[in-house]
């Protein structure tokens, strides 16, 4: 593509976040909305590169809550999952605008000269090795806590399970928040109570735990429903309004293993799929 061609790329994909952005289209239309932008998103990278307008962000979890900092990412990674604390929308449209200004003024600018540019090159030489260790929240399901615990260590990750960590003599809260600094967190729902609203209490359902609800709630907030997996086993009631995570069932023929895997992997963490 020519200056004119990449300048065109550019306006339309500019229109496309704004268009997803904006939110205002049926579920047909947000679907190819979204479609478009995947398609476009590895050229409009390449593009911003190598007009020196690409840039990667630090993710700072809110001060009250604290925890990972998440750093050098890429804001068109998050475009459909952003961060409780970031939304990619507005840097990715400065990103564009400065590339539309960078190559109105290069009348010979041209993709020829970055064909063989990968996505992010020269971006990441410095980028911080993410952790290994992921949150196990669990209830009373011991024997589900330690077949995940082992899967978690058979592709090499560190299971963080609450009390086998050392007390350091703080509170159990302390305990909790002092070991929550994590990339991800997998939430085992195992039908430990049983419960339901006033009108319906001779009707009662499985639930899990409720220090897991609480857990399950705190993670959302802290690393983004991206960074969420939970795990349901048998019948057991999901917590009301909190659609839009990630839910796998845990099945005894362990097809959870694979469909897990895929989602730490999408997180950003180093899996290795042969492991499984």
């Amino acid at each position: 593509m020519n200056q004119k061609e990449c300048l065109k790329k550019l306006t339309e994909f500019r229109k496309l976040i704004v268009k997803w952005d904006s939110n205002e289209f049926d579920s047909d239309v947000k679907n190819s909305t979204r479609t478009n932008i995947n398609k476009n998103i590895n050229v409009i990278t390449k593009i911003l590169s190598y007009s020196g307008c690409m840039k990667l962000f630090t993710i700072s979890p809110p001060p009250a809550i604290g925890g990972y900092i998440v750093r050098n990412i890429n804001a068109l990674d998050i475009i459909f999952n952003p961060s409780i604390n970031f939304d990619p929308i507005k840097p990715i449209l400065d990103m564009i605008d400065c590339a539309i200004g960078v190559i109105e003024e290069d009348v010979e600018f041209s993709t020829d000269k970055i064909k063989d540019i990968t996505v992010n090159e020269n971006l990441n030489d410095n980028k911080e090795e993410i952790s290994n260790k992921i949150f196990i929240v669990h209830g009373h399901d011991n024997e589900m806590k330690e077949t995940v615990a082992r899967f978690l260590k058979k592709i090499d990750l560190e299971p963080i399970i609450l009390h086998e960590q050392s007390n350091k003599g703080n509170t159990i809260i302390e305990k909790f928040e002092e070991n929550s600094n994590v990339p991800y967190a997998v939430v085992l729902m195992s039908p430990d109570d049983v419960g339901n609203s006033k009108e319906n209490k001779h009707n009662l359902l499985n639930r899990a735990r409720q220090n897991v609800i609480f857990e399950l709630g705190y993670f959302l907030g802290k690393l983004g429903r991206s960074n969420v997996c939970v795990l349901l086993k048998d019948e057991v009631e999901k917590p009301s309004d909190y659609d839009g995570i990630i839910y796998i069932q845990f099945d005894n023929h362990h097809g959870w293993n694979l469909k897990l895997a895929k989602e730490l992997k999408n997180s950003g963490l180093k899996i290795d799929m042969n492991k499984i």
